[in-house]
């Protein structure tokens, strides 16, 4: 978002309108010309022990009409970051690519920047699996969170602190403060979390801006900043360049006088004037954010930066609110660099049960902008399970635990004890197809037994994964949709 277009009182550059050309030019050069990204495509197979994980990525300007990749050097502090969470020689070049393969249990690498996990879970009646990963991105909500309001508090003060100068001697002013520091505060903090969950909806829903949109509109609505009425009148400010600033200045002009206790037919007082002059009021505004604190903070911080940076630009006191709108409206942003790109594939033997991916010829696949704005990181996870059929029918008759029920079970049975898996797995290698399975599952007991109440402890374990066969038992199709 460029800061000086986020001027609080010039109402008028905030019309979209006017940065519609801008964007475009910006869109269209990014298309011709590109902009250097990392791509990143992180390959996944389960093995009984963890994961095989291999990742190829390059970093590329564009590319040219065969669709290949103008390929550029990788920066060499990330590859070498890379290269640090795989085992030894274990990165290679591709060409113009680089190629990073291991084998992991657990926690996977951080490779890509972020933290994940891959457990695969192995009993002679199958196996299940657990794959999730964030990739990058903020998952610091409380974190953000705070930081809108910071910003939103800020901003409400800077307003409270202008009105004061301008309208602080009028009868009617600590109506005003008092409306400013309660009711347009929270207000400000709300439009700040109404623009993050739209962003958070719109992963999932492409209509989701245009419905926060429409949601946020409602709150102005029922809050009286506005009224349906009031677009007609207003539309002029969102048409054309963009700077006709006056109809939005007229009804701020009437919201302050409305807030001051006044009555609609009172002539507004003459301080009330500066609403209704756009030059008069970026004058002022500006003025009294240059003796602001938090500008003079600011320029303060710029005078120890420009010894080791000489070349950088004072900051104008006019930047102060668009910057902190960009924290307030965070992950918004209407310009930026190219995002890096990720795709993950993970190959598995049927398609999982539970994914936010899309299965595709045998594998999971999940692509992803890794744009430091997004308003949640970028997540993949996927849990599935695989019966040992030919075990289940040798010695139940057919497939008994399959999908859920199978990942129920392999998760019971892996929690049970070092010496109390071994007497399980020989119990169940065996049994026979028959009625007198449900008897021999009720008469089973682990062959030691410690002392109490540990032992109540183990009884209570045992049943739940008793319990699971002895239900599928019950059913006669069970096991009819599996593999």
């Amino acid at each position: 978002m460029n800061p000086e277009a986020s001027g609080l009182p010039d109402a008028g550059r905030f019309s979209m309108k006017r940065w519609s050309p801008v964007a475009a030019l910006a869109l269209l050069g990014a298309l011709v010309t590109g902009c250097p990204h990392n791509d990143y495509t992180v390959e996944l197979k389960p093995t009984a022990s963890g994961v095989e994980r291999t990742l190829t990525f390059y970093r590329a300007d564009g590319g040219n009409s065969n669709g290949v990749p103008n390929y550029q050097e990788f920066p060499a502090d990330e590859l070498a970051a890379i290269a640090r969470v795989y085992p030894a020689n274990a990165v290679k070049a591709d060409g113009q690519r680089h190629v990073a393969s291991g084998e992991f249990s657990g926690a996977l690498p951080n490779d890509v920047g972020g933290a994940g996990s891959c457990t695969n879970l192995v009993t002679s009646l199958g196996a299940a699996g657990f794959y999730l990963e964030r990739f990058r991105g903020d998952d610091d909500l409380a974190g953000r969170t705070e930081k809108q309001f910071r910003a939103a508090d800020k901003l409400t003060d800077l307003a409270m602190g202008w009105t004061q100068t301008e309208f602080g001697r009028e009868r009617g002013y600590k109506k005003l403060r008092k409306f400013l520091d309660e009711d347009f505060r929270r207000d400000v903090r709300n439009a700040g979390l109404y623009f993050w969950a739209g962003e958070i909806s719109a992963l999932s829903n492409t209509n989701a801006p245009e419905e926060f949109t429409a949601r946020f509109a409602q709150y102005l609505c029922e809050r009286g900043y506005v009224k349906l009425s009031d677009i007609p009148e207003l539309s002029p400010a969102f048409s054309g360049d963009g700077t006709n600033s006056g109809p939005v200045l007229r009804l701020i002009q009437r919201l302050v006088a409305e807030k001051m206790g006044l009555a609609a037919s009172d002539p507004p007082p003459k301080s009330l004037a500066v609403l209704a002059d756009p030059a008069a009021l970026e004058r002022s505004w500006t003025n009294y954010l240059a003796q602001t604190g938090l500008y003079r903070a600011r320029v303060k911080e710029w005078e120890k930066k420009k010894q080791t940076e000489p070349g950088l630009k004072k900051p104008e006191p006019r930047e102060l609110p668009g910057d902190l709108f960009e924290d307030l409206l965070e992950p918004f942003k209407l310009f930026g660099g190219e995002a890096d790109q990720l795709t993950v594939k993970l190959a598995l033997a049927h398609a999982p049960a539970h994914t936010n991916g899309k299965w595709q010829d045998g594998q999971v696949v999940w692509a992803a902008s890794l744009d430091e704005n997004r308003a949640l990181p970028a997540l993949c996870y996927a849990s599935w399970s695989s019966p040992a059929a030919e075990f289940q029918k040798a010695h139940f008759g057919r497939v008994l635990l399959d999908g859920d029920e199978l990942t129920q079970y392999c998760l019971w049975q892996c929690s049970l004890g070092g010496e109390q898996v071994p007497q399980w797995e020989n119990f169940l290698a065996g049994l026979q197809p028959g009625q007198e399975l449900t008897n021999k599952l009720d008469a089973f007991q682990f062959a030691t037994e410690p002392a109490r109440p540990a032992a109540r402890d183990k009884q209570n374990q045992l049943e739940a994964g008793r319990k699971l066969l002895k239900d599928a038992l019950k059913r006669p199709d069970a096991g009819s949709n599996s593999k």
